[in-house]
């Protein structure tokens, strides 16, 4: 009798299991990531191929099919609107592993809908895996060297970790843009990186035993920069390194006519609505313009290289390693290097890969000093 108790709920638990596997996909991953997908949006429409749950925790839904119990299966796609009543989550859930469509934009894993400030937030739960298939075609053009994309998967799922632990009290562990790491889910996927994910899988950047801060940025142009000097992190590991492999990247020197219109129009929060003149005022040791001075009609005011970058937009300012040749109406700006310039370069991977070397010989050399590990 005992025996057949044994039994049964051993079967009981394999059974739930499997259901939890099937139903909620996000349970059976052994490590998931939260991932901002879209913020301050007026609506969503959610749609997928067959049928998926609708779960609201704590609050009530009121969309086209009014659905309003706790869990239901619906057939039709579900469209929310800025105005409908969400007090506290939403949470769609795909069956069979299918991926659910965001405004036609397919994810895997768990869709999370919050309302915040009269505006609609949305957070996909994924496995870590799966979410690196959406990353790492994203961050590196799938069509370079093997190693080089097995390198950015190394990163990205470390990257991706690190911030996981510092997002304990938070709706989302990252954010699927460059102030985080782009993902673009299921739409982004391709075969050769899906490789490159599958032959590192599990293995991780560690220092001292610890998931390491593994920045990277698309070309350096130069050394790459110490994070200490960049931001106040202070860590062996992002200290710069020499990087003169990057030299075919496109965006190792470029040039830029700026309207001075449109850096006002840019900086105008700030308090300045004038420029009479912008020059630099503290510059790296690795060359690059930690801080500017605008002078303008009711006196000075200081930025940070890195914010006068984020308000122009990072296409219009690729990175902080500029001079400026000619201020007047237009600025006139010649620079180098795209990104902030610590941690690993990826055109320097690239240009290393191609060399012959391998992805476990690649990252020690932008973090000097770290350990892979498999989890």
């Amino acid at each position: 009798m005992i025996q057949h108790k044994r039994l049964f709920f051993l079967l009981l638990v394999v059974g739930v299991g499997f259901c939890l596997a099937v139903f909620f996909p996000s349970f059976a991953s052994a490590e998931s990531i939260r991932t901002s997908i879209m913020q301050r949006v007026s609506h969503l429409h959610i749609t997928s191929r067959k049928p998926f749950f609708v779960q609201t925790v704590l609050g009530k839904l009121a969309v086209d099919a009014a659905l309003t119990d706790a869990r239901v299966s619906v057939m039709k796609g579900v469209t929310i609107n800025k105005q409908d009543t969400l007090e506290k989550t939403v949470i769609f859930t795909p069956q069979y592993a299918e991926s659910i469509a965001i405004n036609g934009s397919p994810y895997s894993g768990d869709i999370f809908v919050y309302a915040k400030q009269g505006l609609l937030w949305v957070v996909n739960a994924v496995d870590l895996e799966k979410y690196l298939e959406g990353v790492v075609p994203s961050e590196m053009p799938s069509a370079w060297p093997m190693e080089a994309l097995k390198t950015q998967a190394v990163i990205s799922r470390t990257y991706a970790l690190y911030q996981k632990q510092k997002s304990k009290n938070k709706e989302y562990d990252i954010v699927a843009s460059v102030m985080g790491q782009v993902y673009k889910g299921e739409s982004a996927r391709h075969p050769r990186t899906n490789d490159a994910i599958a032959q590192t899988r599990g293995i991780v950047v560690t220092y001292e035993g610890e998931i390491a801060l593994t920045f990277f940025h698309s070309t350096s142009a130069g050394p790459t920069e110490n994070a200490q000097e960049r931001w106040g992190i202070d860590l062996p590991y992002l200290k710069g390194v020499s990087c003169p492999f990057d030299q075919e990247s496109p965006y190792y020197r470029w040039e830029r006519s700026i309207p001075l219109s449109d850096l006002e129009k840019a900086i105008a929060g700030q308090g300045v609505k004038t420029i009479s003149t912008l020059t630099p005022l503290q510059i790296s040791k690795a060359g690059r313009i930690l801080t500017v001075r605008i002078l303008h009609p009711r006196g000075e005011t200081l930025f940070a290289g890195e914010d006068l970058r984020r308000l122009l937009g990072y296409q219009t300012l690729p990175s902080t390693n500029f001079t400026i040749d000619s201020f007047g109406k237009t600025l006139k700006i010649s620079g180098m290097g795209w990104g902030h310039g610590v941690g690993l370069c990826q055109w320097g991977t690239k240009m290393i890969a191609e060399r012959g070397f391998t992805f476990d010989e690649i990252i020690p050399y932008y973090f000097p000093g770290v350990d892979l590990q498999s989890r």
